[in-house]
């Protein structure tokens, strides 16, 4: 899974968002999932962009990604290459570093580097969902192959497809995924 291009529109520059400590964001993101792209609108509000960016990407996939529920920021950090700017520096590339922390206080750290402030907060955002997101889709598909293991009495596999679940519980916690597999 990868949301691969995000087009957005932000009203962070506002006056009068500035003064009210909001930011509206309104994106579309073009989804590459199975071979196949999709359009997804994304919207919310939050106190700046990266806040307004993740309550976006989080409204718009934790109906379908109910472990995206359990994660939260934990740090987030800009840092500017001065080194490699032109004479004034303000044209430097600037990384984003998002650290996530899940439900069980594991923490992922994640990076975005671009010349723009607002692409490198929006990629690591975009980064961070989709490693969710794709370890969720893998715990799912290696449920239905343990269930097919035990079901054909295969031991080695029902051992190897355990042991690969257990490392991406790591990753969040899958408590509600797993009661809506079982229904």
């Amino acid at each position: 899974y990868e949301i691969y291009q995000c087009d957005w529109s932000s009203d962070v520059c506002s006056s009068d968002l500035f003064e009210n400590n909001t930011a509206n964001l309104n994106a579309k993101c073009l989804e590459l999932f199975n071979k196949k792209i999709t359009k997804k609108n994304i919207q919310a509000n939050g106190v700046g962009l990266v806040d307004a960016c993740f309550n976006a990407m989080i409204n718009a996939y934790e109906n379908k990604y109910l472990s995206l529920a359990s994660i939260s920021i934990a740090d987030f950090v800009l840092n500017s290459h001065l080194e490699v700017g032109n004479q004034r520096k303000s044209d430097a590339y600037v990384t984003a570093l998002l650290r996530i922390r899940n439900a069980n206080g594991f923490e992922y750290n994640f990076q975005a580097t671009s010349l723009s402030v607002s692409k490198s907060c929006v990629t690591v955002i975009q980064q961070c969902l989709a490693f969710f997101i794709n370890a969720e889709e893998s715990f799912k598909k290696l449920h239905f192959a343990l269930k097919d293991a035990q079901e054909r009495s295969r031991s080695d596999l029902v051992e190897r497809y355990k042991n690969q679940m257990s490392t991406l519980v790591n990753a969040t916690s899958y408590e509600n995924l797993i009661l809506k597999l079982k229904e």
